[in-house]
Formats: C-alpha cells, structure tokens, sequence
C-alpha cells in the first residue's frame, strides 16, 4: 500500500498539468510559468558554463590572463545573475499583467448584468413610489375626515357620553 504525501501528489498534478499543457492546441493554458523555473535554472548552468569556458581559454592563453579573468569572474557572475533574474522578474511581471488585463476585459460583462439587475430594482421602487403615494393620500383623506368629525364630536358631547358609559 502505497501513500501518496502532499509533494508527490503536487507534483503528479504539476506533470499533469504540464502534460495537458503540451498539447493544448489553443493555447488556452500557458506552460511558459511553469517553465520558468527550469529555464532559469538553465540559463544560470549556461552563464556558469559560460564563465568556466572562458577562465579555462584564458589560463590556456596565459597564465596572466587566467588570473585576470579569474579574478573578474565572480563580479561578471554576479552581474549576469542579476541582470538574467530581472529579465525573469520583468516578463513574469507582464504575464501577471496580462493575467489583470484578462480579467478586467470581463468587467464590462459584469457591469451590463448589473445593470439590467439595478434596471429591474428601479422598476420595482418606483412601483413602491406609486403604491407609497396611494397610501398617503389615502392616510391624508382618514386624517382629514378625522379633523372634520373631531369639532362635531366635541359639540355632540360624542367622547364624553362614550367614556361615561364604560364606567
């Protein structure tokens, strides 16, 4: 019986992913960032090599001219490790901002939806608008009617023989 811990299982899913990667014909996926990784890797062996090859012609030029470039190795190895890891940073910088852009082309969709959402609460408020209105005018008439018994009432002594005859 054999488990699978939570490294190998990422990275069967990374080989299939890179797999399914491989033969996306529409280049709906991009393999490029999963990639990076062992190009950057390469380029550093490559620029090492690099460096290695040209100490060994130096000191099989001269032994004066192997020292010289020995010593400069380290700071031409800095240099191009810097200048490669930038040129690395900057294109996953525009792949991430292609990935942003991507997403705000959908935003015009998502507005338009919203819109016909508002669209159709609007509808709904100013149908509440009307029926509020109704309502009012009608509190206004029970109000009205209220203010015009209320006088007869007082001189009819109406509230007065009501509140006798509880007792």
């Amino acid at each position: 019986m054999s488990a699978q811990t939570p490294a190998t299982s990422g990275f069967v899913r990374g080989f299939h992913n890179f797999g399914k990667g491989l033969i996306d014909f529409r280049f709906n996926q991009y393999l490029s960032m999963q990639l990076l990784p062992v190009f950057y890797a390469l380029l550093l062996l490559g620029i090492l090599g690099f460096f290695v090859a040209l100490n060994v012609v130096a000191f099989w030029f001269s032994s004066l001219a192997g020292l010289a470039t020995l010593a400069f190795t380290p700071f031409g190895l800095l240099i191009a490790f810097a200048v490669t890891r930038a040129a690395l940073e900057f294109l996953v910088m525009a792949y991430r901002i292609m990935e942003t852009v991507q997403c705000m082309d959908r935003i015009p969709q998502q507005v338009d939806n919203l819109n016909s959402k508002v669209d159709g609460i609007s509808e709904h408020v100013h149908s509440f608008e009307i029926q509020i209105g109704q309502i009012q005018r009608q509190v206004d008439d029970v109000t009205h009617s209220i203010g015009f018994l209320k006088p007869i009432s007082v001189i009819g002594g109406l509230p007065g023989k009501l509140f006798r005859s509880r007792k």
